[in-house]
Formats: C-alpha cells, sequence, structure tokens
C-alpha cells in the first residue's frame, strides 16, 4: 500500500504528500478535517483510553517505562491496543484523530520493547524496529515511521510527543493524550523538552552556541515549514521555531539577540527502561 493510500484512510489528505511535513500542506489537511464529521471510533474509547492512562500512571517512571513490571501485567495495554486495532481514525475530528495515532504510537512502541524483553539495550539494535514491523491501528497494518508521519503531518510538535524507547527522546507523558487538551498537552511537552539541558537545548553563552537535539536536524523541514533542501539551509527557521516555543522568554530574548550557531546533540538510544 502506498503511503498516500495509508495517510488518506488516517484522514491526513494531501495532493503532493512531501518526506515531511509543509506549513501549506498542514493548512490543506486543517480544511479537509472538518469533513470528518465528528463520528466516535469503535466503541470503548473512554474505557480504552482509561486504559492506557492507567499504564502510563503505574508503570510511567520519569520519563522512562518500567518494562520489568509492565511485562508482569499487561492486561491494560493489551486492551488499548484492541482499540487501536479496532478503531476508525479517519472518522474522528483532527483533534481527537491526533490524540489517537500520538497515543497509538506511544503504546505500540512499549509494545514491540516488551516483546523483546528483557535483554533490549536499544531499539536501534532491533532490524526494522521502525520502517518494517507493522502494527494493526484502524484495520491497517503500519509500521511506527506511518504512523508518526500521519500525526507529524497534523502538527509538527508531535516530535516532543511521540516516544522511541531511548534515552535521548522526548519523556513519555505521564497521561494519555486526549482532543479535548491536545494542544495544550503538545505545548507542554515542546516546553519541557526545549527545558531539559540533556535532552532538548542547552544555551553555551560564552561561546554563543545553541545545543539542540538532533531530532531538529532530521526533521528541520517540519520546523521550517520548506522542502528538505530548503531546510538544510534554513538554520535560522529553526532558530525562530525555538525561540518561538520556549517556555522561558527570558532565554528566548536573548537568543533573539545574539543568533547563536545552531550545534546538534549526540542522541543517545539506550533504552528508557527505568
Amino acid at each position: 500500500m502506498t503511503r498516500w493510500i495509508i495517510l488518506s484512510l488516517l484522514g491526513v489528505v494531501s495532493l503532493a504528500l512531501p518526506a515531511c511535513g509543509d506549513a501549506q500542506g498542514r493548512e490543506g489537511r486543517r480544511e479537509a478535517a472538518g469533513q470528518g464529521g465528528g463520528a466516535a471510533a469503535a466503541g470503548g474509547a473512554t474505557d480504552a483510553t482509561a486504559a492506557w492512562d492507567r499504564v502510563l500512571a503505574e508503570h510511567g517512571v520519569r520519563g522512562g517505562v518500567d518494562y520489568g513490571g509492565l511485562r508482569e501485567d499487561r492486561r491494560d495495554l493489551e486492551a488499548f491496543l484492541l482499540h487501536v486495532a479496532r478503531s476508525r481514525p479517519a472518522s474522528l475530528p483532527e483533534d481527537e484523530r491526533l490524540a489517537f495515532l500520538v497515543n497509538a504510537y506511544n503504546a505500540y512502541v512499549v509494545k514491540a520493547v516488551l516483546d523483546r524483553y528483557p535483554g533490549l539495550r536499544s531499539v536501534r539494535d532491533v532490524a526494522g524496529f521502525f520502517d518494517e514491523q507493522t502494527f494493526r491501528v484502524g484495520g491497517e497494518y503500519l509500521t511506527l515511521d506511518e504512523i508518526e508521519t500521519a500525526a507529524r503531518e497534523l502538527d509538527e510538535r508531535v516530535h516532543f510527543a511521540v516516544v522511541c524507547a531511548s534515552t535521548s527522546c522526548p519523556d513519555l507523558r505521564g497521561e494519555a493524550y486526549t482532543g479535548a487538551r491536545i494542544d495544550e498537552q503538545l505545548e507542554d511537552q515542546t516546553h519541557r523538552f526545549l527545558a531539559d539541558p540533556t535532552k532538548g537545548l542547552r544555551y553555551a553563552a560564552a561561546a554563543n552556541d545553541l545545543y539542540l537535539s538532533s531530532i531538529f536536524k532530521w526533521y528541520a523541514q517540519d520546523f521550517t515549514g520548506g522542502s528538505r533542501i530548503v531546510a538544510f539551509f534554513a538554520r535560522g527557521g529553526i532558530l525562530d521555531w525555538v525561540i518561538n516555543h520556549l517556555g522561558d522568554r527570558e532565554l528566548a530574548e536573548a537568543l533573539r539577540e545574539k543568533e547563536p550557531s545552531i550545534v546538534y546533540m549526540e542522541y543517545d538510544w539506550s533504552l528508557n527502561d527505568r
């Protein structure tokens, strides 16, 4: 199945899909999302989300996961994933669909780790972890990359909500994402990530160097609204995006004035096992 068909089934429609989202494409998708009619996914959405909430509350520790504890009782996780498999995300309003996709991604990453636990040190040790192994989402079988892409097409802040089970990933939020609060949750996740000097952002004032997560390098076009070629030369665009989304406004003004050089941090792919 082509990527265009997959994203169409998930309700993300674009006439020409680039490798990552662009500003014009996002606007078109937001207009198209109004055609969804607000139909609910297959029954049990509230109960299923509550099950994922319990997984996060009971086994989410310091932004990671107690995989050993969760391995002993996977009932809530399996209940939520059964809901994901049977749902119809394309029928949901955009905010609910976005929350659904982020929750689905995070839950399937946890499942994929548990299926190989203990003994797994890094998801990078598993061939095809992100781009070959498939999971059932709304009746289709998608890779983690495809689920993430569908979510990114709706909002670039998804980068700070989807968690790839690695130390340098954003922290796993201690609650499920919901359509009613998704904007607030994504903005909070963005602020938290950029406030973490070990993961998101660190400013070396003396050298005027701004250290950023490699996420900003790998997905530069998502933060600049341009093609990959444009993004390659658009370090200033990335800086503008970061400044506009910093929770620390004093630091934001300092960065705007100083225009620091950008240095990308090395990514730690070790498992976020707690």
